[in-house]
């Protein structure tokens, strides 16, 4: 086939790259520019060097347009409104295997490929998207918000593989340097620093409030409710803990704080569900609130075309509305959806 895979300059790209060519595939190299700056000219010199020594074509596309509306916009305005956004899981939907994917096909592209830890496999009732194989690098739960029709045209080279095989494997082709950093969990936000992004596009957010906890008694005061998420447990700087942030109220801007038994759930609601497989009414599943967190045990019950209830016999952990919920059966990802409510 004729694929297009995005390629960063890093090793995880160089290698699936590499992988896609000794396949035999007719291979070619996609960067996308999202935010200008001095460190995107960097990411496209490494990925250029990176398509140089590999010998395949290298194309540079521009969607720095589309990301600030999709995915800058959207990570501010989630955070005003007291949510946890998940840039990444948007990102993959919208942004890589959306415009970037079009792009790959309509360049004469059989299919994208990138270096996501996760795997495919083709059944009766569609694509199933799989965990990796590597428990600590899977990627299978930022990816659960692709439709049928995106992972049909998607390729994961690593998904069998570990991240030291391919480390190893990217050392001994010498397409990247060893002593190159991993990337950015959020490639926008290089120092990880998120409540100054913030306050930068929304100054009216910084404003000064109080800390309570769960009886209305105030402990303390910040300087902006929407610098914390729920299950924060540092840098409250209050005695007489541990403390965790358990709600969030941006009109009161007060931020609620408890011990650790009140940091505990029943239900909660999604919004935006997404099937991987033939909707069903009421099934058994495992779920994953954050990403690495450990699965839980749940029953999904749909309430409507994309909204449906996760009951916890057993409790799990509060979550904050605007990350992801992904229900598994063992490796295979069913469905997620939005948090909206804890219950």
């Amino acid at each position: 086939m004729r694929i297009g895979i995005g390629i960063s300059g890093g090793v995880d790209s160089a290698v699936s790259a590499s992988r896609l060519l000794a396949q035999e595939h007719e291979v070619v190299g996609f960067t996308m520019v999202l935010c200008p700056s001095s460190h995107t000219d960097e990411t496209i010199e490494k990925a250029a060097q990176v398509a140089k020594k590999l010998g395949i074509e290298h194309v540079v596309l521009d969607f720095s347009t589309s990301f600030q509306q999709e995915i800058l916009d959207y990570f501010v305005g989630e955070y005003a409104i007291g949510h946890t956004p998940s840039p990444c899981v948007r990102c993959n939907r919208r942004i890589k295997f959306g415009i970037m994917q079009k792009a790959i096909l309509d360049h004469g592209c059989d299919r994208m490929a990138t270096g996501h830890y996760a795997r495919l496999a083709q059944s009766g009732n569609g694509i199933q998207l799989l965990r990796g194989v590597d428990p600590i690098k899977d990627q299978s739960y930022f990816l659960a918000q692709l439709t049928q029709e995106q992972l049909s045209k998607a390729y994961f080279p690593l998904g069998d593989s570990l991240k030291a095989e391919v480390k190893a494997e990217g050392a001994s082709l010498g397409l990247v340097p060893q002593s190159q950093s991993e990337s950015q969990d959020l490639c926008f936000l290089p120092n990880g620093e998120f409540a100054s992004f913030v306050a930068k596009a929304c100054p009216d957010l910084v404003k000064p409030g109080w800390i309570i906890d769960t009886a209305g008694k105030r402990l303390g005061q910040h300087t902006g409710a929407f610098q914390y998420t729920i299950g924060q447990r540092r840098g409250l700087g209050l005695g007489g803990g541990p403390w965790f942030v358990v709600a969030i109220d941006m009109q009161a801007n007060t931020v609620t704080i408890g011990h650790q038994e009140e940091l505990f759930c029943h239900e909660i609601a999604i919004d935006g569900l997404n099937w991987l497989v033939p909707p069903q009414e009421e099934l058994p599943v495992q779920v994953q609130l954050r990403y690495r967190m450990r699965p839980v045990n749940a029953i999904l019950t749909t309430t409507g075309p994309s909204t449906a209830t996760l009951a916890f016999p057993e409790g799990a952990p509060l979550a904050p509305s605007g990350q992801l919920a992904v229900a598994y059966q063992g490796n295979q990802v069913l469905a997620s959806g939005w948090i909206c409510k804890n219950n």
